[in-house]
């Protein structure tokens, strides 16, 4: 009797413990799966040309939902799906890979989403038992941590960002295009405190290797530059402290809202024209809501988006009596001088941090893996943090020199105040405005200097 009740004990127990067995779906592209028996489930969709590209591509209606534990995706395909921007679609590709934990049966799916100038990465944990009960159907997401390295072959690229969302550095692109037929790209992911999730390394599925190097092959349609005058400005001669800048400057920096998200802009016309980040736009939100820190309210739509600079247009509704912030037309700051960062950080609007010009970087091939795309970067030591993305950086003439566009996060805890901004000059260049050149009474951004006290805009 003894014997049986302690058998019934331990069977009892061990319910506990014994998880579940999960039918997961497992991308069977992937090297940690590929020919196992498991890898049978096909999509079988209709694949037509796309137009622009001649690429073969899967057609959706709209961005899909990839959040989701099992999201009808088709995996490792190129997939083109209509933006909610203006007159403009995506092209992309998703991959997943799962890792089972059979200590207690949960399981972590690996979402990657790509397209030819970011990464988007996911993680979804679902399942698992504990002492008392197991949680199947719970399953929660965390966004891919703020810094990841990607190998290309034996080819490393470090890259930041934040949510989940990471711009290709400049020698990206020119690595996969020239991908050798048996390299692999793979992902390291650092752990992400508080979350249970350690340190990963994900191999990325075949065929999806195969759709990125013809994706990365071909040119997307570009955005039509829009027609729009910006004129000289007239700045004091006067050195201006930091309050007196924030003063001039505030009015002109407003606060970007949309459903994907928040960010800042600055008025480059008096017509009300705002320059911002791509990345605050490219959730595809089409309309903006525009605030600013004197009570200005208004919408604003997307007119123009320029993916490999970073940048995109707004154009608002209604002000059509906007300030105009003037720019520094013709010259990139040199290091050590004084800059001021505007801008919604958080959502907190009308902030002002300020600090140096620490360096002025280009790519180049030692900085290939971290600078994106070909923009010259403001390296300044002004905070800046999630939200103040689009705001103006501006030196101690209220000249704008530079976009506040992201921040290094700190490799390992190392690097402190490490933080960056698209140069205003490769900006206007390409957008093809016209430099207004030297005149008299210019400085070196090109802007008229007025000899009395005085700030004024035309």
């Amino acid at each position: 009797m003894r014997k049986f009740i302690s058998i019934v004990i331990l069977l009892g127990l061990g319910s506990f413990y014994i998880p579940e067995v999960l039918a997961v779906k497992i991308n069977c592209d992937s090297p940690v799966h590929k020919n196992k028996k498991r890898c049978t489930e096909k999509y079988l969709r209709n694949v037509v040309i796309d137009e622009d590209t001649g690429l073969e591509v899967i057609e959706y209606e709209k961005d899909v939902d990839w959040k989701k534990k099992n999201p009808k995706i088709a995996w490792s395909k190129i997939i083109k799906y209509k933006s909610s921007l203006r007159n403009s679609y995506e092209l992309t590709i998703f991959d997943r890979d799962y890792v089972s934990d059979f200590s207690n049966g949960a399981v972590k799916s690996y979402v990657t989403k790509w397209n030819t100038n970011k990464l988007e990465g996911r993680i979804l944990t679902w399942g698992g038992c504990g002492f008392w009960t197991c949680t199947y159907e719970s399953a929660r997401y965390y966004d891919f941590p703020g810094f990841i390295e990607i190998f290309v072959g034996d080819k490393r690229f470090r890259l930041r960002g934040s949510r989940g969302e990471f711009q290709f550095p400049s020698g990206f692109a020119k690595r996969i295009k020239n991908m050798g037929e048996n390299e692999s790209i793979n992902l390291q992911i650092k752990a992400i405190p508080n979350s249970g999730l350690a340190d990963k390394f994900i191999p990325i599925g075949e065929e999806t290797i195969k759709n990125l190097k013809l994706l990365f092959q071909k040119d997307t349609k570009e955005w039509n530059k829009p027609k729009y005058e910006i004129a000289r400005a007239s700045i004091s001669s006067k050195k201006l402290d930091v309050e007196e800048i924030a003063s001039m400057t505030l009015p002109s920096v407003v606060k970007l809202e949309g459903d994907s998200g928040l960010g800042s802009g600055f008025f480059i016309n008096n017509e009300g024209l705002i320059v911002t980040n791509m990345h605050v736009v490219a959730g595809g939100d089409k309309e903006f809501t525009i605030s600013g820190d004197d009570g200005l309210k208004d919408q604003g739509e997307v007119i123009y988006v320029d993916s490999k600079l970073d940048f995109a247009l707004i154009q608002a509704n209604n002000i059509k009596n906007s300030k105009a912030l003037p720019l520094c037309f013709s010259k990139y700051p040199r290091p050590g001088q004084n800059v001021i960062a505007l801008g919604s950080p958080l959502g907190l609007a009308g902030t002002v941090t300020r600090g140096i010009v620490s360096a002025v970087r280009q790519p180049s091939s030692d900085l290939e893996d971290v600078v994106p795309y070909y923009v010259t970067l403001i390296q300044t030591d002004a905070a800046i943090s999630p939200g103040n993305s689009g705001g103006p950086l501006v030196n101690s003439n209220g000249e704008v020199v530079g976009v506040n566009t992201w921040s290094l996060p700190g490799d390992e805890g190392r690097a402190q105040n490490l933080n960056f901004a698209i140069s205003i000059v490769d900006i206007l260049r390409s957008l093809n405005s016209e430099n207004p050149g030297k005149a008299e009474n210019t400085n070196s951004c090109g802007n008229i200097v007025e000899k009395e006290n005085i700030f004024k805009f035309w």
